[in-house]
Order: structure tokens, then sequence, then C-alpha cells
């Protein structure tokens, strides 16, 4: 696989903790090996073929060491980073980890940063230290993040949850020790490494989310067992137990074993600390200038300290996601921008436990469910502005009146975990915290809508803000625009996730849709796609049109989308009729209403346009519309600029100058090698930042976060 650098390896029993793992990784430039340690049946193989990862498959349980090994053997990268299963990955992970080591510089290992599971506000991991008489513990664990910042010093060697290692001084010093099953090999390797000369980089910029002990779960009497005995294994084999260390070296098991007796009750550790002290010889010398220079005394009695207070936070943590009830709540019943989003991580939801699915009507979301959803359908609405008089307080009972039926249906379904597909539901999120359940919104709204936003709306806006913030445990926002909206939480609570896209809209037939519509295949055909409102701004494609059709007599533009159920609204679209007559345009313009496959307009047009007037949270069509190959016409509007760049991924224009609008789309009809270029430059982002599995990786941070608060 000429080109790639990094080899990753990672060994699993669990093809539903891998799949999140390996969603996380999609889109980078570098081999996956996942080592298949004798599960039962095909899914592991299955979850790998899905995200183009290599299978390694062993008949039966190697162990980690082994695993490992056998993966490096069939690693072609110069680099070999480890990960556990049971971490997630931010973007960009392997290749931040990887351009750490510089064996020049004498760097073969590179520690990345896992953050808590259950406190993603936390460090789980950035590496390892080690005290005088080789004891280890996880560098800067339980720090803030912001520790990152403050530090000084390399870790004396990366954690194997997320490690790279130069695959050459891998190999060259041995690997793995396989008589280590699990745990202690990657001390026993660092120190290996050490010995010849090596030393490790800390990647704080190369970070994820660690479960930590997810397989073996901390306190069980496997896992105690088996870090007992890489304890003994190393002790002999690192020659600790000299008459100077001796006798503090003892204190300490000791004490550790104690503990295990009384709060674990399994001896576990102490058979396996005996088993493991047989099983080493004493073959390696212990090194005493690298611990004098790089080790991390604290005493007995702080370091069982901070191992008191890690098993605390391990025993508190939440359920793991794979064993959730959740309760998502969407506010419209019919396809839009937040469920097209979400597909993906619903499905992931489903699998993790049970979904139940809130709709406020029968709609099109509900065909685009996974199977195991359960539908519920329930009578509420989105919150809006009141228009008429009296409306504050009518809206005010009806809110009291759903924070109770929301309250009934989380007794009766008790999930772990409730997801509120909008910030407009408030009723959803109060009677969640009224219930004490975590709740995570998505939201897809930017409350300063710029367009016909009073003073009156604007401070509703904020006001909403304030009380999404107040209730939420976690939050999705769609953009960073949409995010800022939410300065007053805490780090970690607000996570970007980009909506995701997909191949689908390149699979679209256009023949189809042209010839319903009397549209010939050579005439030019503009489009544009979303709800019939004012702040889409369709009518200024309209006013724009004569312009267009003085270049392009035969052009047609076809709008695609049905009014909101709201009188404002259908009296949009009764306008947009009348402005069609009064500028006769009636042979050029045509309401097509509702499509749901969208694929297929996108197909029919030539240049996909964007007209909107109103502050848009993300703006999903531009992206869409590149992968059906089609370029966009967009305005400066929102979170519109924040991918997009003008002339490279689309032509942007200032909202409501229908004389700018038509420039744009006279250019583009005019000018093929333009519009290539405005593809090419936006599927760029798209493959870049707009994946299904870097928004899943996002979703799932945060659903540990929101488990976690």
């Amino acid at each position: 696989m000429a080109g790639r650098t990094a080899s990753v390896v990672v060994p699993t029993l669990d093809a539903k903790r891998v799949g999140a793992l390996l969603a996380s990784l999609d889109g980078g430039d570098h081999q996956t090996i996942v080592i298949d340690n004798g599960s039962p049946g095909d899914e592991v193989a299955a979850v790998c073929a899905e995200h183009g990862a290599e299978v390694v498959r062993s008949a039966t349980n190697v162990g980690y060491s082994a695993a490992v090994n056998l993966g490096v053997e069939r690693a072609e990268g110069e680099a070999i980073v480890l990960l556990n299963d049971d971490c997630v990955c931010d973007q960009g992970f392997v290749e931040r980890i990887s351009t750490r080591l510089d064996p020049a510089a004498g760097i073969a290992m590179a520690a990345g940063v896992m953050r808590d599971w259950a406190d993603q506000t936390r460090i789980d991991s950035a590496g390892m230290e080690l005290d005088s008489t080789l004891l280890v513990f996880d560098y800067l664990n339980g720090e803030p993040l912001s520790a990152l910042e403050r530090v000084d010093r390399d870790p004396i060697g990366p954690s194997a949850a997320a490690a790279a290692f130069e695959r050459a001084a891998f190999v060259d010093v041995g690997g793995f020790d396989e008589r280590l099953f699990a745990y202690w090999e990657d001390v026993d390797l660092v120190l290996r490494l050490r010995r010849e000369g090596y030393r490790c980089a800390l990647a704080a910029d190369a970070q994820g989310v660690h479960e930590h002990s997810a397989t073996l779960r901390s306190g069980s009497a496997r896992k105690n067992y088996l870090m007992g005995f890489g304890r003994g294994y190393v002790l002999r084999k690192w020659g600790v137990l000299t008459p100077r260390r001796v006798a503090p070296t003892i204190l300490a098991e000791v004490a550790l074993c104690a503990g295990q007796l009384a709060f674990d009750r399994t001896a576990a550790g102490i058979s396996g600390r005996l088993r493991g002290y047989r099983a080493a010889r004493g073959s390696e010398p212990y090194p005493e200038a690298l611990l004098a220079r790089e080790g991390t005394d604290r005493g007995l009695v702080a370091e069982l300290r901070r191992r008191a207070r890690r098993r605390r936070r391990l025993r508190r943590r939440s359920p793991a996601p794979r064993q959730l009830r959740t309760l998502a709540v969407f506010h419209l019943a019919d396809t839009s921008g937040p469920s097209r989003s979400l597909e993906r991580e619903l499905a992931w939801l489903a699998s993790q436990g049970a979904l139940d699915v809130v709709l406020p009507a029968d709609g099109s979301v509900g065909e685009a469910l996974p199977e195991q959803a359960t539908v519920l359908l329930r009578d509420y609405e989105a919150l809006t502005l009141p228009r008429a008089r009296g409306g504050s307080l009518s809206q005010l009972r009806r809110m009291i009146a759903e924070v109770g039926e929301f309250r009934r249906l989380i007794r009766e379904r008790r999930p772990s975990m409730i997801v509120a597909v909008t910030s407009m539901l408030p009723a959803v999120s109060l009677a969640a915290r009224l219930e004490r359940v975590p709740v995570l919104v998505y939201c897809g709204e930017l409350f300063d809508r710029g367009y016909g936003a009073g003073p009156v709306r604007a401070l509703a806006g904020r006001e909403l803000a304030r009380l999404t913030g107040l209730l939420a445990s976690g939050l999705i926002a769609c953009s960073e625009v949409v995010a800022g909206q939410f300065d007053r939480l805490p780090p970690g609570a607000v996570e970007v996730v980009y909506p995701p896209h997909d191949a689908r809209y390149g699979e679209g037939e256009g023949g189809a849709v042209r010839g319903a519509y009397g549209i010939s295949a050579e005439a030019p055909c503009l489009v544009s796609v979303g709800y019939l409102t004012e702040g889409r701004g369709q009518d200024v494609l309209i006013r724009a049109m004569p312009e267009i059709l003085e270049q392009f007599p035969d052009a047609r533009y076809l709008i695609v989308g049905d009014p909101f159920p709201r009188p404002q609204d259908i009296a949009y679209r009764q306008y947009l009729v009348g402005l069609i007559a009064q500028l006769k345009l009636q042979r050029s313009i045509i309401l097509a209403g509702h499509h749901e496959d969208i694929a297929d307009v996108y197909a029919a047009g030539d240049v996909i346009v964007n007209p909107a007037r109103f502050n848009e949270p993300f703006g999903r069509v531009p992206f869409e519309a590149a992968i059906a190959g089609k370029p966009a016409v967009v305005t400066r509007v929102g979170a519109i600029p924040e991918l997009l760049v003008e002339g490279e991924s689309a032509l942007i224009v200032e909202p409501d100058d229908p004389p700018a609008l038509a420039a744009a789309v006279i250019r583009l009809l005019s000018d093929r090698e333009l519009a290539a270029t405005l593809v090419a430059g936006a599927r760029e982002i798209i493959d870049s930042q707009l994946t299904p599995a870097h928004s899943l990786a996002g979703f799932q941070r945060s659903v540990a976060w929101t488990l976690s608060s």
C-alpha cells in the first residue's frame, strides 16, 4: 500500500466497540488492521468490511500482546499506531500522533491523549509515568484538559491504549513480550526502547475518548489477576527487588492487594503476582538512570490516593453506550436537515440497546428510522414566536401541558438518555430535568435569523439559548456559528458536528424530473431546494429570472419544496404565484412542491441555487449539489462562509440582491470549467470534514459527555 506512512493495529473481541472506533478513523490515509481475537461469528469481519479495515482472524484469544505482534507483522507503515477498541478518536488522530515520531532525533514513541469517557473535561491518559518500583500510572490522569497547556515534560512512554511506535524500533527490540497476556506489556516494551536510547513525545493534539476498563471492567477478578501477573512479571524481569527497594515495593504491593480484597472481594491480584513472578526471568538491568532522571516518586500514600480517586470515578461511571435506552424527540414528522443528519447516529443508538422515537404526527421521518426503533406519536408543537395578542399566554399553557405529557412518557419508557432533535422544544428538556434524565440537544437553529428579526425575536432567541444551556446536559451544534450561541456552557459540553453527506445524492436520474415538467434536455435548469418560506428567498431568484432569460431564453427555474403548515408560509407561496404571474414567468418557473428523491432533482439541474436571506445554521444544499456534480450559487448568510470559499467551492453573493444572483448564475451557465472547479472544491470539503464517520464520532463523544453529566 504505497504512500501510507501509518498502520493502525487494533485487537478486539467486540464488533460493536470496534465499529465505533473504526467509524472515528474513517477518511484517514492509513492502513487499519483489526485482530479478531477469537470472537464468535463473523460480526467483526462485517464491521471491518464496512470501514475498509483488514482483518487478521485468530481461532482463539491469544492475548493482547500476541495479537498486536500479529498485526505488526502485516503492517506496511513506517509508524505503528496502537488503539484499544474501547476508544473513539477525534478527527486526524492517526496523522497527528504519527507525525510526532522522529527516529533521527531519537523519538520512536508518541503518546496520544485520551479523555475520560465519563467526564470529557478530564484526561484519562496521556502516556505513562513510573516510580522507583516500576509501579505505573497514567500520566496526567484526572487532570483537566487545560493541564496540557502547562506540561513541561513528556511521559516516559505511551500507554498501549493510544500509542505510536516507529515500526523498525518496535521490531528491533522484539515487540511485545507474549508471555504477558494483557496488561504491563506496554511498560515492558517502553523500558526496552528506553534502554536503547529512544524517547517518547507527547502528542497533545492527538486526542480521543477512552472508556477505561470497558473490556474486563474495573475491579473484576479477571482484570485483577492479569494486572497482578504483569506486575509480578515485571518486578522480576527488571530486577526491582534488590535489598534497597524490596521494603517499599512489598509495602506498596500489600497495600494494593489489601485494597482489592476489601473493595473487589477477590484475591486474584495476589495469585496473579505470584504466578507472574515465577514465570519471569531476571534478564533486564534495573533502569536506575532513567528513573533517577524521569521517575515520579510521590510516596505510597499519595499514589494510593490517586488510585482510589480513579477507582471511585470508574465506579460512578454511567452505563456504557451499548446499554442505552434512548428517547429521541423530533419537532417535525417529515424529512428535514436534522433527520437526514442523524440517520446513522440513530441506527447506532438503536444498536446500543433500545431506541424510542417520538414524532408529532405520521410522516416521512418514520420511514427512514432503523428497524429496531419504536415510533411513538404525541401531540406537541415546536416553539414559535406568538403573532396574535394573547398568544404568549396560550403558548405558555400549551408548554406546561407538554411538559406534563413528556414527563409521563419518560416515566413510561424509562430512558437512560433523551435526544431532543431541536432546541425549539424546551418542554422536552424541562421534562427531562424534572425527571433527572440527561438530555442531549441537537441544535440546528440560529436564533439570530438576521432577516426579519426584530428586537422581540432577538430577545426571545437569546433567552431560548440561555434556557437551552441551563437545561441541556450536552449539546450538538451543526456549525461553529450555531455553537457560538452557547458560549456560557462549560468546555466540552458543546460539540460541533457538521452534518454528514454521502454518495446517494450522486445517484439521481434527472431525465424523469425534466420530463415530468416539460423541461427539454438542452434547456438550462436552475434548481432550489427547501421549504417555501420568505427566509429561503425563492422570490429573489424569481426576480433575477428576467435578466437570466435575456442570456438564456430557454432557462427554467424549478422550485422544489412546500411551505411549512403555518399561515405566513402558506401566504408566501401564494405571493410567489402572484409574483410569477406579475413578471409573466409562468412558462419559465415551476412550483414543483415536495420531492422525496432529492437526488433526482439535483440531477435534473445545471446550477443549484440557495438564495436564502435569513442566516443559515449550516447550509446543506451546496454540498449535496457537489455530490451530484452540480455547482452552487449561495448567499453570504449565517454559517455559509464557514466552510465555503468564494470562487473555490461556490459562488457566494450578498442576500436579497437579484442582479448579483443573476450575474452569478449566468457566469456558471457560461463557464463549464468554473463549474467543475467549484464542484471539486466542495467535494474536498465533504471528504475532509463532512463524512458520516466524522459525524458519528462527534455524536458519540457528545453522548459520552451527556451520560457523564
